[in-house]
């Protein structure tokens, strides 16, 4: 394992602003097992007349071409197709570090997955100028036995970034877990990450930055709101529920976790309220009661989180306009949030 062959799969969707810059960094890797695996997802503009000139001159770089398909089923072709002993997805519009592939290679030591530090960067005439960074343990180096579903229990207690880039993932991992993005899907790496971090027996973050996440990108997913979001999360907290929570292993996690994404879209609902249309918020309202399960008495978190999601679960059932009033973003730490509780939990 001194040099296994690493996989990037490098969706491509009307690329042709950033894909050079993107693909250069990986050309760039001071680690040279790489096969890199670029997929033009039916692109209207120049994108695959760039990426086949990095195929033409270096055979590393795989090129595929499809009708537009989306990013789920694109990463999944890739996948389908990739050489690798490891499997790492990059995004169009975002550049790894020199070292990036060569740092989180040298941390395998038999996990399932291992993830770096991600810098949120403004990127002009090629200067990458770090904004912030994804959210990432505060210990910054940790391995996460997981047997206790720690991952995920940490993204709920103080947050992790759900993305599926800068991530190295064993393939066999990856097939023996039958795990896929869902197609057709917007906010894929949400399900992604939870689907993944349920079943990986061993995590390790690393604090060390290996890739530059653009944030300045005007056709981001991100930039352009609408309904199709919220019932993306919406599709997201269902899948999790109707999959996990009937499995016994998996039921108090998953019924916890589908709180964590109900918390994700309230929150994304009452921040955009001015983009999504009555209907859907009327539909995320019968979603949240048709859906509604108790949360188990056991403590799967620290005491404030906990009497948090249940209060945030419970304020859930009521119609929009109440949650807007009540509803609160994090665990309970001020007088003002105690009394909301008791209102949400005693006066509703």
């Amino acid at each position: 394992m001194t040099s296994p062959l690493v996989s990037i799969i490098v969706p491509c969707y009307n690329a042709e602003e950033y894909i050079e810059a993107c693909l250069q960094s990986v050309q760039s890797q001071d680690y040279e097992h790489w096969e890199c695996i670029v997929i033009n997802d039916g692109s209207k503009d120049g994108t695959i007349t760039l990426i086949n000139e990095f195929g033409a001159k270096d055979q590393r770089f795989h090129v595929f071409s499809q009708e537009n398909r989306g990013l789920s089923a694109t990463r999944n072709r890739g996948m389908e197709v990739a050489n690798g002993e490891f499997i790492f997805f990059l995004d169009q519009d975002d550049i790894l570090d020199k070292t990036a592939i060569s740092t989180l290679v040298s941390a395998y030591d038999k996990n399932d997955i291992v993830v770096g530090r991600t810098a949120t960067t403004v990127i002009v005439d090629g200067q990458i100028n770090k904004v912030s960074h994804l959210l990432h343990p505060k210990e910054g180096n940790i391995t996460f036995e997981n047997n206790q579903f720690e991952v995920l229990r940490t993204a709920m207690e103080s947050g992790l970034k759900p993305v599926a880039q800068n991530r190295l993932y064993r393939k066999d991992f990856i097939e023996a877990n039958k795990l896929l993005f869902k197609d057709g899907l917007l906010h894929e790496d949400e399900l992604w990450f939870f689907e993944t971090m349920l079943v990986a027996r061993r995590v390790k973050f690393i604090d060390a930055e290996t890739y530059y996440y653009r944030i300045d990108n005007q056709a981001s997913m991100t930039k352009n709101l609408s309904d199709r979001n919220l019932y993306a999360y919406i599709v997201i907290m269902q899948e999790i529920l109707e999959k996990y929570s009937t499995i016994e292993k998996y039921r108090t996690i998953a019924l916890w976790y589908a709180v964590y994404i109900k918390k994700i879209f309230l929150d994304f609902a009452i921040r955009e309220k001015s983009k999504l249309s009555d209907v859907a918020l009327a539909d995320m309202e019968a979603a949240l009661r048709d859906y509604y399960q108790p949360l188990e008495n056991d403590q799967l978190l620290s005491r404030n989180n906990d009497f948090y999601y249940k209060t945030i679960n419970k304020l859930s059932l009521q119609k929009f306009d109440i949650i807007e009033k009540y509803f609160f973003r994090n665990k309970i730490n001020s007088l003002r949030k105690l009394m909301l509780v008791i209102k949400i939990n005693f006066m509703l």
